[in-house]
Formats: C-alpha cells, structure tokens, sequence
C-alpha cells in the first residue's frame, strides 16, 4: 500500500483523544501519525530514525513510544508501528480509489459504442439540430471604470426626467465613486441604474422646493448627512494618493 501526500484529518477527534496526555507525547503522536501515512500505515519501528525526525534522544524517544503503546495509540506489529484507525482510513481509500479506476476503465470501454437499432429497416436517425440562437454569455454586473464619464445620452436622459445641468455632471460624479466605494457597487443594467439614480435626486430636489423655509424632515437629513460623509471620505482618500 503506497503512502499518502494528504489525508483526511480530525481535529476535534485529536484533540478530544489526546486530553490529559503531556505536551510532549502530543506532538510526538501527531508527528508520527504523519509518518505513518506516509509509510502507507506501517512505519517502521526504527528508534534512530523516528527520533531523528522528532529531534530528540533516542532514550527520550522510547520513553514516549512505551507511552504512546500504553495510551492505546500506536501498535506494534513486528518491526513496525501502526495505528488501528490510519489502516482502516488507508483501505476504504485504497478500495475507493480501485473503484474509480474501475469505473474510468468501463466509461473509456463503452464510451464508442453505438447503440443498435432495434430493426433492420428502421431509417438511421437524424442528427439533432440546437435551435437555441441565444449564444451570448450571461451578464456579469460589473463596476463604472475608474476614468467612467458621463455619455451624452446618459446626459440627455437625466435633462428629460427633469435635472439641471448642474446637478447631473455632479450626480455623474457621485454616482461613480459609489461605485468603487459601496458593496453594492457592481450593477448589471448601469443605464437602469443612472436612471433610478437620477428619478431619485429629482424627487429630493422636489422635497426641498416643497420646504421654503429649508426644513426637510428628520429622513432627508440623514440622507444628506450620509451623502456628505461618503464624499468627505471618497475625497480624503484622494489626496492621500
């Protein structure tokens, strides 16, 4: 049975079958499981070279295997060491492993094969036709680009909801850097996007017309206050750069 490079590990299964053994029998046993996969579940019982790789003096070494004996975690089986649970994992992989490779040698042997016709005069079947034309990959939502400016019918879309000048070249710019600073930055449909964004801003600007003497409500403040932070902070992070 050839080693392994990897295997299933338990960790809540090491550390609740190893509570109340010393610091230094634990790592020992863990580094000799390793080894035992490795040697495919029969390390040889060699006490220079298991304690070679442990670093430690081959009496320290032999003290612990008695130990790791006692505590009914490793085995001696002639002139190896090996554990019940490391064999039986090796052989359910081993059995699975024989039966993928079974299963891969049967697909490759029936994979040209053709199915008979069940009579002699029925017509060779024709080839399937895909009538599906839609070819196009599915939509990815994706971010404005770091150099995005406005398009003018992006530009011609918020003069018809109703936006001055003014505001739409700096919505074009809010609404670009909330792209690259929210989460939630990454759209699929951006021109759906631009408009939602500027039906929105038309109807706070129509909120604040509707309040002469500049009071807007306890909502529309903090909408304002959360808009002037996130700018604050987008344009701190400029002038870092």
């Amino acid at each position: 049975m050839n080693g392994l490079p990897y295997y299933k590990a338990y960790p809540r299964d090491f550390i609740e079958g190893t509570i109340g053994m010393a610091f230094e029998d634990k790592c020992a046993y863990r580094v000799v499981l390793e080894l035992i996969y490795m040697q495919g579940g029969e390390l040889p019982d060699d006490a220079r070279y298991i304690s070679g790789l442990l670093g430690c003096s081959i009496r320290k070494w032999k003290s612990i295997r008695a130990r790791l004996i006692d505590a009914d975690k490793i085995h001696v089986s002639g002139a190896f060491l090996m554990n019940y649970r490391a064999v039986s994992e090796l052989e359910s992989l081993a059995k699975l492993q024989e039966k993928q490779r079974e299963n891969a040698s049967g697909y490759k042997k029936n994979s040209n094969l053709k199915k008979p016709r069940l009579r002699h005069t029925e017509p060779e079947p024709e080839p399937e036709v895909s009538t599906n034309v839609d070819t196009k990959a599915r939509k990815r939502a994706v971010r404005l680009p770091a150099d995005w400016t406005l398009p003018d019918d992006w530009f011609q879309v918020a003069l018809d909801i109703g936006l001055d000048p003014d505001v739409i070249r700096e919505e074009a710019d809010e609404i670009r850097d909330w792209s690259h600073s929210s989460p939630k930055g990454a759209k699929l449909d951006w021109l759906a996007t631009w408009r939602t964004w500027c039906r929105r801003v038309k109807r706070e600007k129509e909120n604040e017309n509707r309040n002469p003497n500049g009071y807007r409500g306890e909502q529309q403040r903090r909408i304002d206050d959360r808009r002037s932070a996130i700018s604050e902070a987008i344009r701190e992070a400029r002038n870092r750069r």
